[in-house]
């Protein structure tokens, strides 16, 4: 059955800001959920893969990337924590 005609309702795949990050010391980028403003090049605090705050640097910033064409699933995205500024 065709889902729009089943009486369900698509969910809104919502947009997000999306940053690729390298923490200190680890040469494998990953991607992460930002809700701050964030640029190339900026320092971050985000949780790294045993979830402690850790400081990495940005090194791609992807704008209003809608959650069905994001590169990792928005579920099991962390968000980073903090920018850190000078």
């Amino acid at each position: 059955m065709i889902h729009s005609m089943s009486g369900g309702i698509i969910k809104d795949a919502g947009s997000y800001t999306f940053v690729k990050i390298k923490f200190d010391g680890d040469e494998t980028p990953r991607w992460y959920i930002s809700d701050f403003d964030a640029e190339e090049g900026d320092r971050v605090t985000a949780p790294d893969a045993n979830n402690r705050p850790a400081q990495a640097t940005v090194v791609r910033v992807e704008r209003s990337v809608s959650g069905q064409v994001a590169p990792v699933p928005v579920r099991r995205a962390k968000k980073i924590i903090s920018v850190i500024r000078n």
